[in-house]
């Protein structure tokens, strides 16, 4: 005799994802969808999961990722599914696996390659050759970047299979390089636009499910309004979304004394302006607050900031504009990246030296100190630049130095103690030390918090696909941000557990239906008889992120097992290396 069902999932608290009451129940499965759900199902099952009252929820939904073209290479996308993530929103910041023509542009997750066949000192030229970055990618993994299209890059991963569910977003970006190769830093000419429009047109009948935009970013940054809403006029024609890495750092490279950074304000309303023009739902990638406190602290002024944030995006939802947002777990690291070296500081000195050690060695030189910091007070280097952060020696805390004294201290602290300025101080730790490691402070993630409570909230992790050994050959030894193993544990872990900001049930709600209904992504992220069983099985007692920032890659507990269409692939919290996942083409 058969069993009735593939798996019964028994004693569970049952959090549907809808936002209603959790309550004690069974879900049993069959195939690939939730056969019933209730109070006592019974039935013969090949699996039955006892769970002993932890929580039963729908898989969680990550709105905004980069892991789109990192799952050809890590397919079981670990960092993912062992965090509770089933499917993902990739496409994001306006880069995207394709499509491609005779350049690539720049991919993050292929950080080393980049830098090994485009060396630099300040900045990556972003748009490469195909042919100059194939040479060495056949060197390194023994196959091509050889796809053009988004459908044919779909192709490559069906193939090879991924363990989560992928929602594919076609970016602005690469539509642009496709377009307008290296020449673009410029407006686009109308036949640009139009061509742009038709590239927009083809990705979404292939299925992408929307466009983004990345406006810090090049070629993005150099893109003006009409341009924008040309595209995304198409895209909506399509059902599709629209997700803005909004305007609000401006273009993260050189900027000299007395140029400002545009105004927050205006991205997130360029954004806005899009929705209304296009009448096409708008998601704003990892909002934070858009009016600058300083000196920061300053409990009032900081609720006042996030107070007026939230009112851009509820006066254009009562004007009708659908928008919302997604927030970044982290209060205080974000993006893809992290690094623990201090000399990481001194990024473009670093390459040049290629090493710590040879980079101390330098730094004995007072010619050598002098062209730094003329060249870091020119504003030459975004990445330490005290125009922009005049604070920025009071955020790195010292954690490792062989100098004890500087144990501790913020760089700030310690240029008081040596009478330096904190330029002076930074290279004079590095020269006793090179090896020294520091790490952002902070215990105040109240913004966050209160970000969390609206309705429209989401959240994204910013990351890629990967597994616990990731991290890069070339300066400054970039390893995975937090985010990429225990974002999620982290949201739930803050919002529900120790602040009691969110309910539970409100908290998964935010992860797993919202989502959903944003990106029309029909029967996933609810619990119910006839939906899709992407499930999560956690412990909401113990569930936490583990890794920080000297060693980020650590998987959470409080996972205990992980199930993507009707297959399980999380076990007991170790990946069982199924990949039942698919693309969720546009429908």
């Amino acid at each position: 005799m058969s069993e009735e069902f593939d798996i019964l999932i028994v004693n569970g608290l049952i959090v549907d994802g809808a936002g209603s009451g959790a309550y004690r129940g069974s879900v049993a499965i069959r195939g690939e969808r939730i056969a019933e759900v209730g109070g006592d199902v019974r039935g013969d099952a090949r699996i039955v999961l006892d769970v002993g009252g932890l929580a039963v929820a729908p898989g969680f939904i990550d709105v905004h990722n980069h892991g789109d073209l990192s799952i050809l290479y890590y397919p079981e996308a670990e960092g993912f599914l062992r965090q509770g993530i089933t499917t993902f929103v990739g496409g994001n910041c306006g880069t995207s696996p394709g499509p491609y023509g005779d350049y690539l542009g720049y991919a993050y997750f292929l950080y080393d390659l980049f830098c090994d066949v485009a060396p630099h000192m300040y900045y990556l030229d972003r748009v490469l050759p195909r042919d100059l970055v194939n040479e060495r990618h056949r060197e390194l993994y023994g196959w091509e970047i050889d796809w053009h299209t988004m459908g044919e890059f779909f192709k490559r991963v069906e193939a090879k299979g991924l363990s989560p569910n992928y929602v594919p977003l076609v970016g602005h970006g690469e539509i642009r390089t496709l377009v307008m190769g290296q020449d673009y830093r410029r407006k686009a000419t109308r036949r640009e636009v139009r061509r742009m429009q038709e590239e927009v047109r083809r990705a979404m009948e292939e299925g992408c499910r929307g466009l983004s935009v990345g406006r810090d970013y090049e070629p993005g940054y150099y893109a003006d309004l009409e341009e924008l809403v040309a595209c995304a006029r198409v895209a909506a024609r399509y059902g599709g979304i629209y997700t803005s890495h909004s305007l609000r750092t401006g273009l993260r490279r050189e900027r000299r004394p007395g140029e400002p950074p545009p105004p927050k304000a205006k991205g997130v309303q360029e954004a806005i302006e899009v929705g209304r023009r296009c009448k096409i739902p708008i998601q704003i990638s990892h909002l934070s607050p858009l009016y600058d406190v300083y000196p920061a602290g300053s409990e009032v002024m900081t609720e006042a900031s996030v107070k007026a944030t939230l009112k851009l995006i509820d006066d254009a939802r009562r004007e009708g504009v659908d928008v919302s947002f997604d927030v970044i777990p982290h209060h205080l690291t974000g993006g893809i990246y992290t690094s623990p070296w201090l000399a990481g500081l001194l990024l473009p000195w670093l390459r040049v030296t290629g090493s710590r050690e040879r980079l101390a060695q330098a730094l004995r030189m007072e010619e050598f100190r002098a062209e730094i910091k003329a060249s870091i007070m020119s504003g030459k280097w975004y990445g330490l630049n005290p125009n922009i952060n005049p604070n920025w020696a009071a955020e790195p805390t010292i954690v490792s130095c062989r100098e004890e004294r500087f144990m501790g201290k913020t760089l700030a602290e310690v240029a008081e103690m040596l009478g330096l300025e904190p330029i002076d101080a930074l290279m004079e730790v590095l020269a006793r030390d090179p090896d020294t490691k520091a790490v952002r402070r902070g215990d105040d993630d109240s913004a966050k918090l209160m970000f969390y409570k609206h309705p429209e909230m989401m959240i994204g992790i910013d990351t890629f696909a990967l597994d616990e050994k990731w991290e890069c050959r070339h300066p400054p030894w970039y390893m995975p941000n937090e985010n990429s193993y225990g974002g999620l544990p982290r949201y739930f872990r803050r919002a529900v557990r120790e602040t009691k900001t969110l309910t539970l049930e409100e908290a998964v709600r935010k992860v797993t239906s919202l989502p959903a209904r944003k990106f029309r992504l029909r029967d996933r992220g609810i619990i119910k008889p006839g939906a899709y069983s992407d499930i999560v099985v956690m412990n909401p007692e113990t569930i936490t992120d583990r890794g920080d920032q000297l060693e980020p890659r650590r998987y959470p507990e409080g996972i205990e097992h992980v199930i993507v269409n009707g297959v399980l692939v999380v076990e007991r919290g170790r990946h069982t290396g199924a990949r039942p996942g698919r693309i969720l083409y546009r429908e």
